[in-house]
């Protein structure tokens, strides 16, 4: 029997609980239009429309500073709106920042792994 394909907010429950068992800080950014009860939708805070669903931040030891996991999370067969797209790549473009789309906690772990990787790679380096 094949398994129905999990809800956007599985894959994030599932990816969360990696980022979370891996030391990192989660911060749910709900850039998104939000339903507030039973009202209609409306714009939340002054994040803009498109930015990733979730951002990560684990701390680099003796700086105060952090690297951040910008996180967009979809389904197996979800796809990024037009808001997230042009966002994502403004990201890229203006910022050099990428924004990851998740669509399996595979994935999350990989990111997880690169971060170690470059929290490996700065042991020893002299900020200045």
């Amino acid at each position: 029997m094949t398994r129905p394909p999990a809800s956007e907010a599985q894959v994030e429950a599932a990816i969360s609980d990696l980022f979370l068992r891996a030391g990192w800080y989660p911060v749910k950014t709900d850039a998104a239009l939000v339903t507030r009860g039973s009202r209609r939708r409306v714009k939340s805070g002054h994040i803009p429309s498109g930015f990733p669903d979730m951002t990560y931040l684990l701390g680099l030891p003796g700086t105060g500073l952090c690297l951040a996991a910008l996180i967009e999370t979809k389904t197996a067969t979800g796809q990024a709106r037009d808001s997230q797209v042009e966002r994502h790549a403004e990201l890229r473009d203006l910022y050099g920042i990428a924004a990851h789309i998740v669509r399996d906690p595979r994935e999350a772990a990989a990111l997880i792994a690169m971060a170690r990787r470059v929290v490996g790679a700065l042991k020893g380096v002299t900020l200045s």
